[in-house]
Formats: C-alpha cells, structure tokens, sequence
C-alpha cells in the first residue's frame, strides 16, 4: 500500500498556492479598530444593552476549545462591535475563560490534569516529509473547572459550547455534576450566577437586555455529525423535541420581556464546512500489488459469501449484496466503512453455516463459529460512495494499522479494516439529518412568525457556507479569503468546524443584515480582511 504521507493534501497545496498569491495582492491583516468606520442608526431597536445566547459559535469557540482569541471574536462580541456604531454600547461582557489553549479532552491516558492533555488545534509542517498535519497544544483543564471571576450578574454573552438546547432550559445545566444529571455543562456551571436555581435562558432573559440574539437549536446538530452521528457520543437530533424546545424558549423570552427585539438564526448548511468536505470517499491509494492481495485475502470470500446468501435467499437481498461488494484496485479506492442501517450479516452467515455453505467448525463453547469469526468485523461493512461523508476526525486512524487487534499484520482503517461509526456520516444519516435541520428550521420561522413577527427578525443562514464554498476564493476589500484553514487568508480556524475570526466577522454580518431589513436600521458591517486569519504551520520534526 502506498504510505500516506499527509490526509491534509488539499491544505498543503492550499499553502502553497495563496502564499504565492499574496506577494501579488500584499494582503496585510490589520488590527481591528472602529475608527473611519461608517457610523449608522438603530432604526426602531434599541441597542443600549445587546446580549447573547446560543452554541459554540455564539460563545465564539476557535481550533477545538473556548479559548482567549476565540472568545475575543465570538460572533456576540463581532455583531456588538458593530452595533456600538448605530447607538449601542461598547460594553459586552463574556465569561472570559482566561486560557490561551483552553481544554478539549483528557488526552490518550484519559485523565484530566495530566500532561497529555489536549488544548486548542494548529497546523504543522514536517521538517522530513514537508508534510501538513494538526496538533494539539498543551490542554488547560483548570480554565473549565475554574468559576468566573468577574460580575456574572453584568454579563453580556450567556453561550456556552457541548451545549444542546435542552440544557439552556433547565437549570440543571448548572448542576449537581453527577451521571444522574446529563443535562449537567461545565462550560456554563463556570458563570451560573444562581446556584443552579435558574436556567440559562432564564438568566439570560433576566440580564435586562434591550436588544437580542440568540441562535438556539444549532448546536444540537453540530455535536451530533461532528461525532459521524454516532448516538453513543451525542443525541441524534429530535425534529419534534426541538420544535417544542423552540418554541418554549422564544415564548419565554418575548412575554417575559415585552419590549426588547431581537434576531434569531436559523440552522445553518453544516455539512459544507470543511470538517466534512476534506477527505474524499476514495482517499485510499493502493498499489496493484496490495489491491490485489486485498481482494485475494478477503474481498473475494467476503463478496462470495453474500452471494451466495442472496442467492438461496438467506437474509439478505440481491441489491444489497451487490451494493456491498468489497473491491480494490490499482489508483484510488473508496474508504471501507461501517453502515448500521445495512443488513446485520451474522445471522445471514448463521444461516450459510445451516445450510452447509460454511462450516460449523467447533464453537469450542462459544455461539460463533470459527468459520465465522474472522468475518464479524464486517457485519456492517461496506465501501463508501459519494453519498457518505468521513469526518475531518478521521484522520487521526485513516491509514494507520489498528494495532489495538493485537494481530500481524495489523489490518489498515479504512483499507482492510472498516471505519467505525464516529467517523463517518452515511448517506441515510445524512437523509435524516437534513430532514430535522429543515423540521427544525420550519418551526423557527414558524415560531418567529406566530410569537413575534414585529420584534424579532429572522437570519437565514440556508445556503450560507455553501455558497461561500463554492465562491472561493473570494475577494473582499481588496484582501483574498478562502473557504479553508490555509494561512493566512482561510475564514475557519483548524478544527474545520469553527471559523476564525474572519469568519465569525462573515457571520455577523449575516445577523446585521437580517436586524437592518426587519428595524430599518442601518448598522455597518464588519470588515472580515481586518481579522487575522489561520496562523502559519509549526515545524515539526
């Protein structure tokens, strides 16, 4: 099999091409400051006192955690830099988390504290091989668990990241931590000012606001096809469950506060980021020798078996059998994966071994044959096709041995052996998926429309990363942004899920848009080519 020298190849060649495009177009990101910016009007808002509450995006997370520069261009505080230019305040208070890496996870040893932990994500660069890749840095586990130092009565922004919607309506989210509790965040117990007495949306309504946003019903959907849709790492998104959440929350917030306005998002395209657009379905690179061997080893006997079944009607159908045809070839073949929605095949093979296909061999006190066992791992397998998305998670098996077998050689994920379900977005989870986001979406403008169609406006962001996608790369202000990672002119940061600062700057334009159309205001947008872009790769040896 040919060595993978880099999963991020497009990244790589992305460098190189706009770091020769800039000494052409001398693109300088400048710091942002408001002075020379166009001043505007509140038209019928008011905009004395703006807050926030909503997902990651809104808490503005950045390379995989909430850290210092994430927090500093949080989609909030970039829509109220520009609402201070049309009468409102320059002050929006967050629940800084003082941390320059913050904290993603515990790190291979599984426990927090220790030096392994894994803290915000960075490009790097082999000095060898010249290949690109993401690290992690040193994980800060002490900026989660570590209350809010400031005046949590004062603040602005009330988001919070792991967050789904269930949780801003309890205040549960607050605590006790314990497993009865799952509606538990640490992200918000840090700046609960109640004592878990009162629910985020609850404190959020109390903050005496003037003018909202608030982008709800979004992060249930990121944290579910960020994990491949694996419902063991987070809920599959319940169209109806939050629907009703929707409109519980946006009714709580309008008759407890007559007079603020406000706008709401709706759930954006997800599935065009780059986190699910950066390895293709037939990333694998063989050679003939390994495709041949593969196929020899065991597509043949595999591909032969469901056959068969299908053949003496035996559990599974003739398309699928056919659909789960395992082939390699000499050039590019498609990622092998696991798809819980296809036919379980042990007891199509339970069947082959009754009907004298297989043999029984001895159990030797176990229910499955030996003539069966090296087949299990396949139960659910199949190659991938266009219609699937493998997640930018991915990478970190994509290629490797899966060494944990304890076997020599050691089959090769997604080659010889199947890619498991937090990896890979199936086209049936992707039907499904976008089925509920556009459920959800309905009941949104929906909600708007029955509850407070004259105070609150309505940004639609359908279509929106697509169409950036599919524009870049794109000029503004004379300054080039790519939809990508790729220093220095990329609008996400290296998670492939969240923007950058650019990119949060794009986002908050959208939100003005929507509150100048509904009030008649005429705030200025931001200027996405004064924010600072990705950071050049650290080399690495």
């Amino acid at each position: 099999m040919k060595k993978f020298k880099s999963i991020f190849f497009i990244v790589a060649l992305s460098l190189v091409f706009f770091a020769c495009e800039q000494e052409v177009t001398e693109l300088k990101p400048n710091v942002y400051s408001p002075a020379g910016t166009p001043s505007g009007n509140s038209g019928s808002a008011d905009f004395s006192k703006f807050v926030t509450i909503g997902g990651s995006f809104t808490a503005g997370l950045m390379d995989g955690t909430l850290n210092n520069s994430g927090q500093m261009y949080s989609v909030g505080k970039m829509i109220n830099n520009q609402l201070q230019l049309a009468g409102g305040s320059s002050t929006f208070n967050q629940p800084d988390i003082n941390s320059e890496n913050g904290y993603l996870g515990p790190g291979p040893d599984g426990v927090a504290g220790t030096s392994d932990d894994q803290g915000k994500t960075f490009l790097t660069q082999s000095a060898s091989t010249g290949a690109i890749g993401i690290s992690f840095s040193q994980g800060d586990a002490a900026s989660v668990a570590t209350p809010y130092s400031g005046d949590k009565a004062a603040l602005n922004n009330f988001a919070f990241p792991n967050s789904v919607m269930g949780m801003f309506l309890t205040a549960a989210a607050g605590g006790p931590n314990v497993a009865a509790n799952p509606a538990y965040n640490d992200f918000f117990a840090r700046f609960d000012a109640s004592g878990a007495t009162v629910s985020p949306l609850g404190q959020f309504i109390g903050s005496g606001g003037s003018f909202f946003m608030a982008w709800l019903g979004f992060s249930d959907f990121v944290a579910y096809s960020a994990r491949g849709g694996d419902e063991t790492q987070a809920p599959k998104p319940n169209a109806t469950e939050l629907a009703g959440y929707y409109q519980q929350a946006l009714g709580g917030m309008l008759t407890s506060n007559t007079v603020w306005k406000g706008v709401v998002g709706t759930v954006p395209d997800i599935l065009a980021l780059p986190y699910f657009n950066f390895i293709a379905s037939d990333a694998i690179p063989l050679d003939a020798a390994t495709a041949t061997a593969l196929n020899t080893q065991l597509g043949g006997g595999f591909n032969q078996l469901i056959s068969a079944a299908a053949a003496n009607s035996l559990g599974v159908d003739a398309a699928e059998a056919e659909q789960r045809q395992m082939v390699w070839k000499e050039g590019q073949n498609n990622l092998l994966i696991n798809d819980s929605s296809l036919t379980d095949l042990f007891p199509v093979w339970m069947n082959l071994v009754t009907a004298g296909v297989l043999s029984a061999d001895d159990l030797n006190g176990n229910t499955v044959p030996d003539a069966i066992e090296p087949l299990m791992p396949y139960r659910f397998a199949r190659m991938a096709t266009a219609n699937d998305k493998a997640v930018l998670a991915a990478q970190g098996v994509l290629g490797l041995p899966n060494t944990a077998l304890g076997v020599s050689p050691a089959p090769v994920w997604g080659v010889s052996w199947p890619l498991s379900d937090e990896h890979v977005l199936t086209a049936t989870e992707l039907v499904e998926f976008e089925t509920a986001r556009a459920t959800v979406n309905n009941a949104i403008t929906t909600a708007v429309a029955s509850l407070g169609s004259n105070r609150v406006a309505v940004a639609n962001f359908e279509g929106f990363f697509q169409t950036y996608g599919g524009a870049s790369p794109f000029v503004i202000n004379n300054s080039i942004i790519t939809y990508d990672f790729a220093p220095p002119t990329g609008m996400f940061s290296t998670d492939g899920i969240h923007p950058n600062a650019r990119g949060y700057s794009l986002i908050a334009n959208k939100f003005i848009d929507a509150i100048n159309e509904k009030f008649g205001a005429t705030v200025p947008h931001g200027n996405p080519a004064s924010f600072p872009g990705p950071g050049f790769p650290v080399t690495v040896e």
